[in-house]
């Protein structure tokens, strides 16, 4: 019997994902859907057996009384769906990434988590596939490499595209380090497509600074190097970790691989969006209710995701500054603007 209902907010091509995977947790009710198009909420009520559905978000709140909500929307919103969202007594608010895209976005989802106790989580859903969650790739990172003193990071796409998905990652295979600097350059404003929504230079190189004196070099770009052979930039995901004993190669839909000193072969493992995707929503989306029921924290609690939006926009701001900045560093608003009004010159 379900224990948590939950209210879709979004019906776009996006939430498809989100609602799937509910057919598989049979403790959590798909209860509503909600979208400002109605032919697109009569489609997911049809597709996912979806009882109730909604134009207007508040509306569907009241009525619905989710425990859980999953704001598949675009990022320019967020601040306000954290409010109402809390506002109206739900227990947990999943979003979709980028979590925020400018300074005040951040700082807001802050204050609504630490005023009201909602529990936001961003959905960096790659943290629930199995080489991620039981800690493998951590553990190459930490233990088979020797010291690791350089790590590159590169996906096609701008910054706030694939780019929270690869810095997520970056901070957990290095443990939750935060970044300690970063000096970064960057071209091109473009506000067509996703570029509309997700605001942010087109182009970023950025090197940050991590504890033990480990450098990151962070590409993201349309003309970053990316996985070879993928053709949509939201299939790009390209690691390589350099250590004293060894070196990891991670790449998403191609597989890892590492190989340290005295190993005559490198060992291999899986690392597929295409064979994972489902499954690392699926046990994402089931860890909300495991968390509601005094689990262990999601993973991809804004708590630790914070971090990864404050370490991207530290790049935009060492880009406003022409140098090196130290985080965490305070990055306004009118920065951001400023910022993008000289990219689009």
């Amino acid at each position: 019997m379900a224990r948590y209902r939950t209210l879709l907010l979004g019906c776009g091509p996006r939430a498809t994902e989100h609602a799937a995977v509910y057919a598989e947790l049979p403790t959590m009710e798909l209860a509503a859907c909600c979208d400002l198009l109605p032919e697109r909420v009569a489609q997911f009520q049809q597709s996912y057996g979806i009882p109730a559905g909604y134009d207007d978000y508040e509306k569907a709140l009241a009525e619905v009384q989710p425990d859980i909500v999953h704001a598949v929307t675009s990022p320019g919103r967020r601040v306000w769906e954290a409010e109402v969202t809390a506002a109206a007594g739900v227990k947990a608010l999943v979003v979709e990434k980028p979590s925020a895209i400018c300074p005040s976005d951040l700082a807001g989802l802050r204050r609504v988590m630490n005023e009201t106790g909602l529990k936001i989580i961003v959905n960096a859903q790659r943290r629930y596939f199995p080489q991620f969650r039981d800690g493998t790739i951590r553990d190459i990172v930490e233990n088979r490499l020797g010291e690791v003193y350089f790590v590159r990071a590169s996906s096609c796409g701008n910054t706030m595209g694939m780019g929270p998905h690869m810095m997520d990652l970056l901070l957990l295979f290095l443990g939750e380090a935060r970044p300690e600097a970063v000096w970064a350059m960057a071209h091109t404003i473009r506000e067509e497509s996703y570029q509309l929504s997700h605001k942010a230079p087109e182009s970023i190189f950025a090197q940050y600074w991590f504890p033990g004196g480990i450098r990151a070099h962070f590409d993201c770009s349309p003309d970053a190097l990316g996985t070879p052979g993928e053709t949509s930039f939201w299939m790009h995901l390209h690691f390589d970790f350099l250590g004293t004993k060894g070196r990891l190669f991670l790449t998403q839909n191609k597989g890892y691989w590492y190989q340290s000193g005295g190993m005559s072969e490198p060992v291999h493992g899986e690392s597929s969006w295409d064979t994972q995707g489902f499954a690392g929503q699926r046990d994402f989306t089931q860890a909300v209710a495991d968390w509601l029921d005094g689990g262990e924290p999601h993973l991809n609690r804004f708590e630790l995701h914070q971090y990864s939006v404050e370490a991207l926009l530290a790049a935009q701001k060492s880009v406003y500054e022409g140098e090196r900045v130290t985080l965490p560093c305070e990055f306004t608003d009118e920065e951001w603007l400023a910022l993008r009004e000289r990219l689009k010159g």
